[in-house]
């Protein structure tokens, strides 16, 4: 966060519970949220679930509470090696009903600031379905597209498929 900005009295940022995986879980079910992310079925979403809530353990995975409520969370996945240590992917999401409310741009400045000061990470970077308006806060927070890719995801069946792109961008902090 910025040096003078404070979260809204009814927000509050804290680090991720085990038990914070079923909002996750939630969020990655529904299909207005889940469109925007590559898993296609329950299982999947369990597998997301487990992996993403896993980095609870080093603290580097955080999750806004909006009046009590568990609204969203960003993660760090940090690398395992002192080459890559510098820098690291995040996901970060916010739940349906909490979405308009600012509540993604406080998640991301606090991660970017614990990223830099608890972490040494020097560049973040992400991975984005081509059409996702969350692209809309990245580019807001300097993030810049350093590469594409065109056929990422095949939704759709066989003979009726359509291929989804991918945008990667970075951002120094």
């Amino acid at each position: 966060m910025h040096q003078n900005e404070e979260l809204p009295p009814d927000l509050e940022i804290r680090y991720t519970f085990p038990d914070d995986g079923k909002f996750l879980r939630e969020w990655l079910l529904d299909p207005e949220i889940g469109r925007w992310f590559p898993m296609e079925n329950e299982e999947e979403v369990d597998d997301a679930v487990q992996r993403w809530i896993a980095f609870h353990k080093y603290k580097c995975c955080w999750t806004a509470v909006y009046k009590g409520v568990p609204c969203g969370i960003a993660t760090l996945y940090l690398q395992p090696y002192r080459k890559l240590a510098h820098q690291c992917e995040f996901g970060i999401i916010v739940g349906g009903g909490f979405r308009g409310k600012g509540i993604g741009a406080h998640l991301m400045r606090y991660m970017m600031k614990m990223a830099k000061e608890n972490f040494n990470i020097e560049l973040l970077h992400l991975q984005v379905y081509a059409e996702n308006p969350a692209m809309r806060l990245y580019k807001r927070f300097g993030f810049r597209e350093f590469g594409r890719q065109t056929c990422w995801i095949r939704e759709g069946d066989e003979k009726s498929s359509a291929y989804v792109g991918r945008i990667f961008m970075e951002r120094f902090i």
